[in-house]
């Protein structure tokens, strides 16, 4: 019997397949069973190929290194039918147009909130290096979005759009947790609580940029038991100003960060101001706000005749100095470029993402969360280089089985 067919004996399938199931439900699911969730949108009649083995096929060959529908039929094709016999394909691999038609048809939804029920429990599983403090070993999520410069859709009316998805990644282990796509004409900030609202915010602290500094996020958050700690820019001009209106050079600086590498020397220092005890500052200044942050980056090339070149941050944090001192703070603001590095980077530069073309239907979404997927895989398995990673799994067709738990 094939290890698919056997992980699936008892499975309920019905009308509720696709739905995201609670965290505590979906505890314990193998990846085979997470993806079983994911409805087929085809008509069962004339189907060879199931929604599942496609999903699985796709996302061994992206763990492999496949970046388009074309390399995951060549993978199908390449790696042998012991493989196959385990993933649940048939007599005969999938063809590209296959391949391609199933994953530009599929519930984008439905397939993130699959792996979103896979994740969950394995980030739960892990536990904090001994010798964390406590305050140490909170959940911080930091979330961004990403534009696929590619995948120029065109609208009915000859329009081009280029399809936002917006991530939230776990910031200690680099796993990614969600994501979802922004509508044609809707905004990032839109997509702030349907990415959060699956996720058990209670004393996690979510980390964003600018862009999402709203008061009815920090509400949002407050009601969920969570906490934030965002970046304060021009689209908040009032709270800009107040934010640097306040006595920064009698605060003076709490923590202090020196840097060599990548080229340059980087001094990183933090101011941190309570606002409680002022009347004035506390949530009429920001909802639930409790710390204002002032945050000085200089930065010097290391090639002769570099010059220092200085840069002002502000930043604002429902936590109080109980739950983070300024140097921890530090490390939380600086970690949440980490969806940068870690995400956003690594999609680009190891699977070519940008340039990816993949256009029709819920293509792009789907690519991208297999992308997502193989990445948090392997930062699960304490991965740090990608690249190589993707040709390690590439040499041995039965690695990327082992690396899902599938085998």
């Amino acid at each position: 019997m094939s290890p698919i067919v056997a992980a699936l004996e008892g499975l309920e399938v019905g009308p509720d397949a696709g739905r995201a199931a609670p965290v505590g439900e979906a505890a314990g699911l193998s990846l085979v069973e997470a993806l079983s969730r994911v409805p087929d949108p085809r008509k069962p009649r004339g189907v060879r190929h199931g929604v599942l083995a496609v999903l699985l096929l796709g996302a061994c060959a992206v763990l492999a290194g496949a970046r388009s529908f074309t390399a995951i039929a060549e993978y199908a094709h390449d790696v042998g039918r012991a493989v196959l016999d385990v993933l649940g394909v048939g007599a005969v691999a999938p063809h590209e147009s296959t391949i391609r038609r199933v994953l530009q048809r599929v519930d984008a939804s439905a397939l993130e909130a699959a792996l979103q029920s896979w994740v969950l429990p394995q980030l739960s599983a892990q536990p904090a290096p001994e010798g964390t403090p406590r305050r140490e070993q909170r959940r911080v999520l930091a979330l961004d979005g990403k534009t696929l410069r590619g995948a120029r859709v065109r609208a009915a009316d000859g329009r081009v759009w280029l399809p936002h998805l917006v991530s939230v990644l776990d910031q200690t282990s680099g796993g990614v947790l969600g994501q979802v796509q922004v509508a044609e004409k809707g905004s990032e900030i839109t997509a702030f609580t349907a990415l959060l609202d699956p996720l058990d915010l209670d004393d996690v602290l979510v980390t964003a940029d600018a862009l999402h500094t709203q008061r009815a996020h920090a509400d949002y958050l407050h009601r969920r038991g969570g906490h934030y700690l965002m970046t304060i820019k021009a689209n908040q001009p009032t709270l800009l100003a107040r934010v640097r209106a306040l006595p920064w050079t009698q605060i003076g600086v709490a923590d202090r960060q020196r840097g060599r590498g990548h080229g340059r020397v980087e001094t990183r220092t933090i101011s941190v101001v309570s606002l409680h005890p002022c009347p004035d500052l506390g949530a009429e200044f920001f909802p639930h706000a409790s710390q204002a942050i002032k945050l000085v980056r200089r930065r010097r090339p290391l090639r002769p005749g570099g010059k220092w070149r200085t840069e002002t941050a502000y930043a604002i944090t429902s936590l109080t100095s109980t739950d983070a001192d300024p140097g921890l703070l530090a490390r939380w603001i600086r970690g949440h470029w980490s969806i940068e590095n870690r995400l956003h980077w690594v999609r680009d530069v190891c699977f070519d993402e940008d340039r990816a073309t993949a256009h029709t239907g819920h293509a792009p979404q789907v690519m991208s969360a297999l992308r997502n997927l193989a990445i948090t895989a392997l930062r699960l398995h304490g991965v740090s280089n990608i690249a190589a990673a993707l040709r390690h799994h590439a040499r041995d067709p039965h690695r990327p089985l082992t690396t899902y738990k599938i085998i």
